[in-house]
């Protein structure tokens, strides 16, 4: 049996992603077909505006479809290298289905797009396609989850990979590619693909083992008195 088939669900954990389906929907309501920043939002696009991120286009182009392929299959190796099989196929399916589900399903259903004012009355212009959530972001927030659960407990790469998605988020948000809303989107959508992914496959191998631990009824033998 794969060692991470015994890792258990822990209850905050399952807590915390209660917590994001809910701040996600909110947030999901709230910018929904919506064409301009929310008032909240406006204080924090002025801050970024005045201290963009040094090397945001590294960041962005990081993040882009192919890359992206690139650095989780790196991960996904790395995850088979410890010995860890089952942890590296959940991995990779929980990623890509975090870009996946943001591109064709959360993206057009909730169609938040800018607006271009052309003299008085405004004129949808979908540059760039739907804004929420932030698909750079997503991706980002998990990778940074594959490579949490693969990398040791005591390694100093855990706080590196806590900043990634913010330094995403941070890039995208002063290339004017999306806003901050659209940025907590991602990194909502990103782990919690990720943590269900990886928490179905580890159900699904205990409860494997334990169907195979348990004698079946007819290879029983009965032993008479």
């Amino acid at each position: 049996m794969d060692p991470d088939a015994r890792t258990p669900t822990r209850p905050f954990q399952v807590g915390a992603v209660l917590v994001g389906a809910v701040v996600f929907a909110l947030l999901a309501i709230e910018v929904w077909h919506t064409h301009t920043p929310m008032r909240w939002e406006r204080p924090i696009l002025t801050t970024i505006e005045r201290f963009p991120l040094p090397g945001r286009d590294f960041w962005t182009a990081l993040f882009e479809p192919v890359p992206f392929a690139f650095i989780t299959v790196a991960l996904a190796f790395a995850a088979v290298a410890r010995d860890r099989t089952s942890l590296a196929i959940a991995g990779l399916t929980g990623c890509l289905t975090a870009v996946v589900t943001t591109e064709l399903v959360f993206k057009p259903l909730i169609g938040r797009y800018r607006v271009h004012v052309v003299g008085i009355h405004p004129h949808l212009a979908h540059l760039g396609g739907p804004m929420f959530p932030s698909a750079h972001v997503t991706a980002a927030a998990a990778w940074a989850t594959f490579a949490w659960m693969i990398v040791d407990r005591r390694s100093r790469l855990r706080p590196f990979l806590v900043a990634i998605p913010f330094i995403v988020g941070w890039a995208v948000t002063s290339k004017h590619m999306h806003w901050p809303a659209d940025v907590v989107g991602g990194l909502i959508v990103g782990p919690t693909a990720v943590y269900c992914t990886v928490s179905l496959l580890r159900a699904a191998a205990r409860w494997e083992a334990q169907s195979k631990a348990e004698p079946d009824a007819n290879d029983r033998v009965d032993v008479p008195a």
